[in-house]
């Protein structure tokens, strides 16, 4: 028979007692280091996998495009704004000859005046009689008859 040893038996349940507290702390180690309660401490799970990851994939893409679709309609209007101004600059390459043309015109018309303001005034007879010669008639002068009768009034006479 085996005797009483209290000893052995306070041994033995120490070392049960160890070895069960052993396994429950491993076993709640590991699952708290790979990913138990929320993976505190890190996971050695795949992320990915993951709602949260899944989710935050899906918003991250979802922005891009949205940025995307941004940045081309922007870049759509500034495409259509400097066609416009290619459009006007090359109207003001044809038109600028036509306006110093024009402009040159209106320098030699400006010029031509003041040419005639600045010459020295002749005095006209005709406007203030007495300055300069007298005034010729474009019309030569009416010759005076001598007779006052005419030969066809002659004629008339002897006839009747």
């Amino acid at each position: 028979m085996a005797t009483y040893n209290e000893d052995s038996y306070t041994s033995k349940g120490v070392g049960n007692a160890g070895l069960t507290l052993g396994i429950i702390g491993t076993t709640l180690a590991s699952g708290v280091l790979n990913g138990g309660l929320g993976g505190i401490l890190g996971s050695n799970t795949n992320p990915t996998a993951t709602a949260a990851y899944q989710l935050s994939t899906k918003d991250t893409e979802i922005a891009q495009l949205k940025a995307e679709r941004y940045a081309d309609s922007q870049v759509k209007d500034l495409a259509f704004e400097v066609c416009n101004l290619k459009q006007r600059v090359a109207a003001i390459e044809v038109a600028e000859p036509l306006r110093e043309q024009i402009l040159q015109q209106s320098i030699n018309c400006v010029a031509n005046t003041v040419n005639r303001l600045v010459q020295p005034m002749i005095p006209n007879g005709n406007v203030a009689p007495g300055w300069g010669p007298a005034f010729v008639s474009p019309f030569p002068p009416a010759i005076p008859s001598a007779s006052t009768s005419t030969p066809a009034t002659a004629s008339t006479s002897t006839n009747g």
